[in-house]
């Protein structure tokens, strides 16, 4: 039998994961992108914009757009003017998604405990560090394309 592939492994661990949080979320009359959107507002000190949400999601702009409209008909986030382009629309979480904060914040490190569970603190280390890694694959193009201006 020949050795799995690593993609593979990931994909499913991937779907998995997106399948739990789905379920969780569900509860609360979210999906689970929309609990990953809340817990990147509430994580980021910075003016967030659409595309913040593009770029951290990997989504195109209408694919973020949606998501966004229906956050907003839900009453989970706004957006208001940018004070430094008014051209900008800026990303806020109302007072209902600021309750959902510790909700979603709970789930995720649970989620992220349950990740490394079975693993000594080196080995916990380690896989963080091999997930950061895959994760930044092609991104090292992508800034050095950018700072050409391509």
């Amino acid at each position: 039998m020949p050795v799995r592939r690593l993609g593979a492994w990931l994909r499913d661990a991937e779907h998995q994961m997106n399948f739990e949080m789905n379920e969780f979320a569900r509860a609360y009359g979210l999906t689970g992108m929309q609990m990953s959107v809340i817990d990147f507002l509430s994580r980021r000190a910075a003016a967030t914009f659409q595309v913040d949400v593009e770029r951290e999601f990997h989504v195109q702009r209408s694919t973020a757009s949606v998501l966004i409209k229906r956050m907003m008909a839900r009453g989970l986030v706004t957006r208001v003017v940018a004070i430094s382009d008014s051209r900008k629309r800026q990303l806020r979480l109302t007072s209902q998604g600021q309750k959902l904060v510790p909700i979603v914040t709970a789930y995720l490190e649970q989620q992220d405990a349950k990740m490394v569970a079975g693993l000594s603190a080196g080995e916990a280390v380690a896989f963080r560090l091999a997930l950061r890694q895959v994760a930044q694959w092609g991104k090292v193009t992508e800034r050095e394309d950018e700072e050409n201006g391509n």
